[in-house]
């Protein structure tokens, strides 16, 4: 597999479609960078909006393609998923849509991370 081909669960994306999610991560990458952020879960409502904008696309698909699609399901004030957060849960959010995304569990240096990952291998 090349760098730049996707694949989720072991089945290559169609070029257009591979095009299309390069195109949504690009204008995220840029709505990050302008907010300093580094992780998807930091972003909010409007910044997924704004990524819609820029990519030509729905909040809907952004949210799906970012693994974002639950990640205002359950989530309580500092608690994500049963699982209480220190801050604004946004370490734990982030986690869970990078597991999702990966299909593993990370070993990062931030706890809150590790423990979003962890709700989403268990199937929550």
């Amino acid at each position: 597999m090349r760098a730049h081909e996707f694949v989720i669960k072991d089945t290559q994306l169609d070029e257009r479609t591979a095009d299309y999610v390069r195109t949504v991560m690009n204008a995220t990458a840029d709505v990050m960078k302008s907010h300093g952020y580094r992780a998807v879960g930091q972003l909010d409502d409007k910044d997924i909006e704004a990524v819609a904008h820029r990519a030509g696309t729905s909040v809907h698909d952004v949210q799906i393609i970012l693994g974002m699609d639950h990640m205002h399901e359950q989530l309580d004030e500092l608690n994500f998923l049963g699982s209480p957060c220190t801050k604004d849960c946004s370490g734990h959010r982030a986690g869970y849509a990078w597991s999702k995304r990966k299909q593993r569990v990370p070993n990062s240096h931030s706890q809150s991370f590790n423990n979003g990952a962890a709700l989403q291998a268990a199937g929550k």
